[in-house]
């Protein structure tokens, strides 16, 4: 498959059931799908699960893709709606937000500095978010996405997202200066 054929080409190829334009889009957006689902779960059988069920999913309704938001987007958007269903079926929801009312005592940038250097840290601390918190992280921070973006493949207001990565700024730095 030619890898200037853009994702919109690629869905509705995919969506009068061309197997190579399939095998093009799952090999172009399935590691950031599985990196988007490991943001939320821990367990790799289950990531691989759920990164095969939101691809069987694109396959299933790619004719329904309308345009109105980036493949990507969608994408993830599908990824996310799968794994709020695992999640939902292990019973395994995380619903602790940060406490509020907790003082800002932030670090100075040179304790931040020395922190970030430090990457086994920094995982660690990305691990002790809230799944909520550690995919709007994953997305802003690794995958580049913007605030819009995220909203959308979260399925929540925008000012949701800013809320979310404020707190887990506040919570990393918190953890890194520690």
């Amino acid at each position: 498959m030619d890898p200037d054929v853009s994702d919109e080409v690629l869905v509705s190829q995919v969506a009068a059931g061309d197997k190579a334009a399939m095998r093009a889009l799952y090999l172009r957006h399935a590691e950031t799908a599985q990196r988007f689902v490991q943001s939320r779960l821990r367990d790799q059988f289950e990531v691989a699960d759920i990164v095969h069920t939101t691809m069987l999913e694109v396959w299933r309704t790619a004719g329904r893709f309308k345009g109105r938001s980036s493949v990507r987007s969608w994408i993830l958007s599908i990824a996310r709606n799968k794994t709020i269903d695992h999640i939902r079926k292990s019973a395994r929801v995380d619903v602790s937000e940060p406490d509020e009312t907790i003082p800002d005592d932030a670090p100075d940038a040179e304790a931040v500095m020395a922190a970030v250097q430090d990457s086994a840290r920094v995982r660690a601390c990305v691990e002790n978010l809230s799944p909520q918190h550690r995919s709007a992280v994953h997305l802003a921070f690794f995958q580049d996405m913007s605030y819009g973006e995220i909203a959308e493949v979260e399925g929540v207001p925008e000012g949701t997202i800013k809320t979310r990565i404020y707190h887990a700024k506040k919570l990393l730095m918190r953890c890194l200066s520690k």
